[in-house]
């Protein structure tokens, strides 16, 4: 599977950044029609905290004139996705949904749900990139951002012991509250249970025999170039596999994350010793949807109630950066380099934004020396 080709993105080249100083990459779809605040949280704190590297994603085919102008300065590749309707094929006997990503394929994937077609985006768009040999993430767009450069901390992508690392989410391990219903285990989720056992079957799935283990992020996958390729290989050509099967494989009863957790769990992208998690709260990535957003029992009405923008498990240094719980003072991914799933703090967060808004947004914005450089 490694060794086929990997065909041309069929995506039109709407403008290639000049070469950055590093070789590593940033990889996402953002095709929203307006998305400019969004570009300063993703673009923008990466740029203004250090990051050096490639930044590729798919963008909406009429993005706007000021969005362009913005990434372009940016150092940003960007490729566009036209929204089209799916194959007939894999719509037959499917539920219908209004989530976009899981009702609608872009042209050229027209086999694959948005959902799952921009994992296959990203492996031709890094196979295109010739200068990406270094570290890669694929990524979320909408809801995630950076404190600081998230390849920093690592060694070398050539040397690297590990060349595949998933990110997990809080577990009954790594939470930092006694309350059980802050975190929860593989195993004992009833979602992953329902988007894979009508699908796989329960011996397959088994989730009694991982029930003590973490729920992994599909939205923040690290790994160097080999690693990546085959993290988007193996789950790419399991996606195709379920449109040959039954509608409980199909999207969107079947989802992108759930189906990753049943591959790595059944040791299915291969090469164990290369291949690790990360345990929340510590290195290049924290995810904070969980630990802001759950179920908590609410004395008032005697019943679990869904709550979000908790805060009591962030922790904050005296300039207000958002820590990783479980790295001592002097690491590296002491401040957390990557924030993912802010979305579901708001209430704390966007005055948050508001407060360190120069993390992420300078005044007139100058855009990057070395794309000034190439282009004078």
């Amino acid at each position: 599977l490694m060794e086929q080709p990997v065909p041309e993105p069929t995506e039109i080249l709407l403008h290639k950044a000049p070469t950055p100083p590093s070789g590593n990459a940033i990889l996402g779809l953002a095709s929203y029609p307006k998305f400019k605040d969004g570009w300063m949280k993703l673009v923008g704190s990466l740029r203004t905290n250090g990051y050096e590297g490639h930044i590729i994603v798919g963008v909406h085919p009429e993005i706007p004139q000021d969005e362009r102008d913005y990434l372009d300065k940016m150092g940003v590749t960007y490729y566009a996705v036209e929204t089209v309707n799916c194959s007939e094929a894999i719509l037959k006997g499917v539920s219908q949904t209004g989530n976009r990503v899981r009702a609608k394929c872009s042209r050229g994937l027209e086999n694959l749900k948005l959902e799952w077609g921009r994992y296959e985006m990203a492996r031709r768009w890094l196979r295109a990139c010739d200068t990406c040999t270094g570290w890669s993430m694929v990524i979320d767009t909408r809801d995630i951002f950076f404190q600081q450069d998230p390849f920093a901390s690592l060694k070398d992508a050539d040397d690297a012991r590990q060349d595949l690392m998933f990110v997990e989410e809080v577990a009954q391990y790594t939470k930092t509250l006694p309350d059980e219903l802050r975190a929860i285990n593989i195993g004992a989720s009833g979602m992953y249970k329902y988007h894979t056992i009508p699908c796989y079957g329960q011996n397959q799935v088994a989730p009694q025999k991982i029930i003590d283990r973490p729920i992994l992020c599909s939205g923040t996958v690290i790994g160097n170039r080999n690693g990546i390729h085959r993290f988007l290989s193996v789950l790419v050509d399991e996606f195709h596999k379920h449109n040959g099967r039954s509608v409980e494989c199909m999207s969107p009863h079947t989802t992108d994350q759930w189906t990753m957790n049943y591959l790595y769990y059944r040791g299915d992208f291969g090469f164990p010793r290369q291949t690790k998690t990360l345990p929340w709260g510590t290195g290049p990535v924290l995810t904070v949807g969980k630990p802001c957003a759950t179920k908590l029992f609410s004395e008032v009405n005697k019943k679990l109630e869904h709550v979000h923008s908790l805060k009591d498990m962030m922790v904050f240094d005296a300039n207000g950066l958002i820590l990783n719980p479980h790295e001592k003072k002097g690491s590296p991914t002491f401040i957390a380099p990557t924030l993912h799933q802010w979305d579901r703090c708001h209430k704390w967060i966007n005055p948050w934004f508001r407060k360190h808004k120069n993390l992420f947004s300078r005044e007139n914005e100058p855009g990057v020396d070395w794309v000034r450089e190439k282009i004078s």
